[in-house]
This record gives C-alpha cells, structure tokens and sequence, in this order.
C-alpha cells in the first residue's frame, strides 16, 4: 500500500498454460495468525504469489503469463491515503492483459509497454472523474523474450530485479527515499524499514501524460524477479538477492515472502519470480 507525495509528504518458453487458483485461507506452506487471501499464478518457467498480508485489503494486483514466444509479466500496487487503490491496480494490469500473440508478434516490447501505461493512466484518470476519486497505483511490468531479453516499464516504487551469481540490478523507485539516496543523503540499506518509506513521487492515475522509465535488460540465465514494496522494503539487499537465487521459483518466492514479513512488513505482498 502506497502514499504520493501529493498527500502531505515532500521457440517458445518451456512450461504448460497458465495455471490460475484463487484460494482463501492460509498458504498451506506458512503458518499465519489470520487467514489471508492468496492469488497465485503458475507454469513451468515462472511462479507469482499476492497475499494481503497484515491488511484488510489486497492493494496489489499481479500478472504473469505465458504469450506465444514471450513472458509477460506485472505488479501494481494501489496507493494508500487515496480511495479505491484496489481498483486502480486492477484497471493497470487488465491493460497489461491486453497483450495477446498478435499484438506481440507485430510490435516493439517498448512501444507496447509506453501505450500499456499510458492507456492504464487514462483509464484510471477516467475512471476518478467519473467517481469524484483521487485512485493511483504504482506498476512495474516486463516483457521477457526467450532469449534473455527482458523490457522492462516502471513507475513508482514496485519494481523489477535481474540477479545473478555476483549482480543485483533492480529499477529506480519514484520515491521520497530515492531522491535522498540520489542526494547522498541516505544509503539504500538504510532506506530498508525506514519511516517514510511509503511516499511515492509519481504514480499512475494522478497526472495527465505519465511516462514510464524503460529498461532494456539481458537476463539470460539470469533470475528476473518483480515485487511489491511489502517486499523489497523489508529485506537487506545482500539477502534479498542471496533469497532470490533459492532454486525453484516458487521456492525463491515463498523464501521472499517469509523474510518480508520476518523483517517486519505488514503491507500487502506480491513477488514474480523467473529463471531465465
């Protein structure tokens, strides 16, 4: 859950068709106080998981499937302190799930992810007109080739990850703390649990013309991790990426999860985790 700074703060992949189960209880891995509601999203190249987490409500909504030749995949993350956070997240990724083989087949990976989020931005401006609401949600969203080729939009504080052996590289939040770390001023372990953590610079929904940063990656055997801010805020960056190279993918994943909510986090969690 998230809070912008408008508030009050400065071949084709291996594997089957996605598998989707919706379930409501514990996850039967974990032991949880209070029963939560887990969405996961499965085959054999990738595993993806969001849970609510120590909240009334899942802010969070994710995407990950299998397309023709391509992988792709998405987290957004509804902000707090503004209504209907939810909604907004949900109306981010059902333009995501718009991509089909077609359009895949016959476009650019970043010029669909520039109208992905561009068309999500409108749809949401639209849809708080409509209602008299002020709903934002952050994104991050990939488009990953079989050969290692992963494009990568982000706006906001989710983000994607491509960890290897030796490296961590990750995309740039827009975010209170990232300005202090661009600053010198905080240092991005630091920035782990820190108070104001959830302010957010730019966000979906909240502005006219909303243009995502776009990476262009190699992750050829490489591990391609997107997550929430309930994640990668609570987790040391040396052991996140330790986490994140757990064999398995659903392992990887489950292993975030649990160190997130070790270390303190009570927001929403979502992580997608890939081995390329």
């Amino acid at each position: 859950m998230r809070t912008s700074s408008t508030d009050n703060h400065p071949g084709s992949f291996p594997g089957t068709e996605q598998a989707f189960l919706l379930l409501v209880g514990n996850h039967p891995e974990r032991r949880r106080e209070t029963p939560s509601r887990v969405v996961l999203l499965e085959d054999a190249s990738f595993f993806a998981i969001s849970e609510k987490g120590g909240r009334e409500v899942n802010e969070d909504s994710i995407s990950a499937r299998s397309v023709g030749d391509y992988l792709v995949f998405g987290i957004a993350d509804g902000l707090g302190g503004h209504a209907r956070g939810e909604v907004a997240s949900r109306i981010a990724i059902q333009e995501l799930d718009r991509i089909d083989t077609a359009i895949l087949s016959s476009s650019d990976p970043e010029f669909l992810l520039l109208q992905v989020f561009a068309e999500a931005n409108l749809q949401i401006v639209l849809y708080n007109r409509e209602h008299g609401v002020n709903s934002g949600t952050t994104m991050t969203a990939c488009i990953a080739s079989r050969d290692g080729r992963c494009v990568i939009g982000n706006l906001g504080d989710s983000r994607a990850y491509v960890i290897g052996e030796k490296t961590c590289w990750h995309t740039r939040d827009h975010s209170y703390l990232q300005q202090l770390i661009d600053a010198g001023e905080l240092s991005e372990r630091a920035a782990i649990r820190h108070p104001q953590s959830n302010i957010i610079t730019r966000a979906l929904g909240l502005e006219r013309g909303c243009v995502p940063d776009i990476s262009d990656m190699n992750a050829e055997g490489k591990v391609l991790v997107l997550t929430s801010d309930g994640i990668h805020d609570f987790i040391e960056p040396d052991r996140f990426r330790e986490l994140a190279m757990t064999p398995g993918n659903r392992e990887a994943a489950l292993a975030l999860i649990d160190a997130a909510i070790f270390g303190g986090s009570t927001d929403n969690l979502s992580v997608i985790v890939c081995r390329m």
